[in-house]
């Protein structure tokens, strides 16, 4: 009987981490341009894919403000930030030499606080094909 909860709760945990992973890559496709992508590493940009965390408030408008608090943040580049409110989900491209991914992600999260929105970084992509996990200390 032991082995047979131990396997229901194994099984259980599986298919929850497994959903997790298939989550960050919806919201991943929601917001990758492969020609903005494209733009951004030949430019030896990195793009990272953000998480949005809070509710986005409804109506167009949110996301244009969205965008170009995004926009203006420093070594964004302003016409590569794409924006999904069905999957809460958020690119950019960045120029690394003006800045690294902690920096970015700081001064988004300090923009989008006024809104109750915060970021969680998911992938990196800073060469052709290697779109990466967010390493966290």
């Amino acid at each position: 009987m032991r082995s047979i909860v131990f396997a229901a709760l194994l099984s259980a945990a599986a298919s929850v981490a497994y959903a997790c992973g298939v989550c960050v890559e919806d919201k991943v496709a929601a917001v990758y341009d492969h020609a903005a992508v494209t733009r951004a590493l030949e430019a030896k940009s990195t793009v990272v894919f953000f998480a949005i965390d809070g509710t986005i408030p409804p109506g167009a408008a949110a996301l244009r403000k969205i965008a170009a608090l995004a926009a203006s943040a420093p070594g964004v580049e302003k016409e590569s930030v794409r924006i999904s409110r069905d999957t809460a989900s958020l690119a950019v491209a960045f120029d690394p030499r003006r800045g690294n991914l902690a920096n970015v992600q700081e001064s988004l999260d300090r923009r989008l606080a006024a809104m109750g929105l915060s970021l969680l970084a998911m992938r990196v992509m800073d060469s052709p094909g290697n779109l990466a996990a967010v390493r966290r200390p």
